[in-house]
């Protein structure tokens, strides 16, 4: 897949930008997915084994979506330098509130799954969880919009300064959040599938699967107002992609109607192949989409630091894969 390869020398950067991407994006997406199931099935009056596994690892969820943010988040600063850092100053303290939103976030979903919080009628665990999936949705929206304005240009970044302006403005951020709320929506349901394990009965396997298949015709119809008339205007490049995308699409919507028919042995797999292609495929069309903006240096071709990123890279995966057992363990003691 010659995105890489065409870009020369930040091409190394690109490939790991996509693929660190790709793995914040699905832990997000599990994140968004399972505060609002969190929050819908308390508002009702019920709960599920999904939901109770959705309260349970959300804390972990989120500080393991959080830590695999970093490596991207510093991947955007060397490709796109300038870019970056003048977007964000111009929204200044804004897109800084992102930090609070987080934090408190964090601390809701623990007490979202608190000893005391099982004892609250559904209403009120309604509103916790409910408060902390409105904290990820601001910071959903933020980070687009701070993506959105740095890719706009000099005239706008002057307009945005000139005029004191707090948002920056643009239709399109809504239809990314869109399409981003629906691969959240692929991303629970296929994570939640496996956490929820055989706990899952026939219903909850049913839901699972409309929402991983609602989930991709949101997708699908937000990738479709993204691209709107610029379909030919796109790279040559972006052709493998948009293929990899489609059979990652296709193969999810097998796995969905697997789950929705209550075969979730095969529905998880095949939903789990399929949304790692689908990911990887939509991380890597944002970067051929904003390719020509990249700003390359000649001093980074021989940076060192690569090396020790990669190694760092690894350690924070072992980390994080070690922490998931523990989380696993406990759950298991506790059901014993």
């Amino acid at each position: 897949m010659s995105l890489f390869a065409e870009l020369g020398g930040p091409g190394g950067y690109v490939l790991l930008l996509v693929v660190t991407f790709a793995a914040h994006a699905l832990l997000v997406g599990f994140v968004l997915g399972a505060a609002a199931w969190a929050t819908a099935r308390a508002l009702v009056g019920g709960d599920d084994p999904v939901a109770a596994a959705a309260r349970d690892w959300l804390p972990f969820a989120l500080g393991a979506a959080i830590t695999a943010g970093v490596a991207p988040l510093l991947l955007i600063q060397v490709l796109y330098q300038h870019r970056v850092y003048t977007a964000t100053l111009l929204m200044s303290h804004r897109f800084m509130a992102i930090v609070p939103a987080l934090i408190a976030g964090f601390y809701l979903l623990y007490l979202g799954k608190s000893v005391r919080a099982r004892a609250w009628s559904g209403a009120r665990r309604g509103l916790v969880s409910g408060a902390a999936l409105l904290a990820f949705l601001f910071v959903a929206w933020s980070w687009i919009e701070e993506h959105t304005l740095a890719a706009a240009g000099a005239e706008t970044w002057v307009a945005h300064y000139r005029d004191g302006r707090v948002f920056h403005r643009d239709p399109v951020i809504a239809v990314r959040l869109a399409l981003w709320l629906g691969l959240a929506a692929v991303a629970f349901a296929t994570g939640a599938a496996w956490l929820a394990g055989a706990r899952a009965g026939r219903a909850e396997l049913r839901r699972l699967g409309g929402l991983g298949l609602t989930g991709l015709a949101v997708a699908a119809a937000a990738a479709v107002g993204t691209v709107g008339g610029r379909a030919g205007e796109l790279p040559a490049m972006a052709t493998p992609w948009l293929v990899l995308a489609g059979s990652g699409a296709a193969v999810t919507a097998a796995g969905m109607i697997a789950l929705a028919g209550g075969r979730g042995r095969a529905g998880r797999r095949l939903a789990t192949v399929g949304a790692v292609a689908l990911f990887l495929a939509v991380a890597a069309l944002r970067e051929v989409d904003r390719a020509h903006a990249i700003e390359w240096r000649a001093t980074l071709d021989g940076a060192q630091g690569l090396p020790l990123f990669v190694v760092c890279l690894l350690l924070a995966t072992g980390a994080i894969a070690w922490c998931a057992r523990l989380v696993r363990r406990h759950l298991d003691e506790r059901a014993a």
